[in-house]
């Protein structure tokens, strides 16, 4: 016997429907402890190589340069280590990116303002701070620092943001959502180094379904809107790595934030016309305590 011959007709189905479940439930443990295990065994044993290419390779490179050899070999051994770095770069965003389904959520309500102020000044900061944009503004300008006139482009974006009395309340993850807007700013500051003067607008606007639309649209560089798709792939750029530097995993890890989130995300474009990627995320007060935890 089953154990369920004794029960009513409804009561049986219930019990067998609260037993479906928690045979779910525990192949779903036991997929994520499974996915956790490898995780740590990629992490461990691909970085552990990564760790000696690098290491060598810089104790090789000063026995090169000690010996006063062809500054050419010098140029091959850098090249070498900055792929190395690219790839342990590489590696640990696989594993972010990996572990965001099994993440805690900390979901509830998220006042946008001050999360929007929050990311816009991180991404200010930066891109300040990034290397390329210093290498591309001193190739310009080569008589001035690039660290200055790093600053001074920033300083020359036009910001247009929502008013504060638009700001609503999502509900959301306070910490992811400052994430993805970091990085969807990221790339708008990014991808708009060549306009004159680069323009970034952050529209906010009810959307059915008591939820709210964000978007995010630069002035830059763009790409054909057939393409949009592929960017929110792992590893898929659009641009040479020597135009716009980046891995490919920004996009990916923000699809599956904003999923996490109860939310969807989109993208369109066209050559040399920006960007615009729109954000959909629930309400505060219109999703349940778990919108964001599935």
């Amino acid at each position: 016997m089953d154990g369920l011959g004794d029960l009513p007709g409804d009561e049986r189905g219930q019990q067998a429907q609260a037993d479906e479940v928690a045979r779910l439930r525990a192949e779903l443990d036991a997929a994520r402890q499974e996915q956790e295990a490898f995780l740590r065994a990629v992490s461990h044993d691909l970085r552990a190589p990564v760790r000696h290419i690098l290491a060598y390779g810089r104790l090789v490179r000063e026995t090169v340069a000690q010996s006063n050899a062809d500054p050419e070999a010098l140029q091959f051994l850098d090249t070498i280590a900055q792929a190395g770095q690219q790839l342990g770069s590489m590696i640990d965003g696989l594993i972010q990116l990996g572990r965001i389904g099994s993440a805690p959520a900390t979901p509830g309500p998220v006042a946008l303002g001050p999360v929007l102020q929050s990311a816009v000044a991180a991404a200010r900061t930066a891109a300040a701070a990034a290397p390329a944009l210093k290498k591309s503004v001193a190739a310009k300008e080569p008589t001035s620092s690039g660290e200055g006139v790093a600053s001074a482009w920033i300083d020359t974006v036009h910001w247009d943001l929502p008013a504060a009395e638009a700001w609503p309340v999502l509900w959301a993850d306070a910490g992811w959502l400052q994430e993805v807007l970091v990085a969807l700013l990221d790339n708008a500051l990014k991808f708009s180094r060549g306009a004159q003067p680069p323009r970034i607008a952050v529209q906010v606007r009810p959307a059915p379904g008591n939820r709210v639309d964000i978007t995010v649209q630069d002035n830059g560089a763009g790409f054909p809107a057939a393409q949009a798709g592929q960017l929110f792939q792992v590893f898929q750029r659009l641009h040479p790595a020597s135009q716009f530097e980046g891995l490919g995993l920004g996009l990916a890890r923000c699809r599956r934030l904003v999923a996490r989130m109860g939310g969807t995300i989109g993208i369109s474009a066209a050559p040399h016309q920006g960007c615009t990627v729109c954000l959909q995320l629930p309400a505060a007060g219109t999703a349940g305590p778990d919108a964001a935890a599935s």
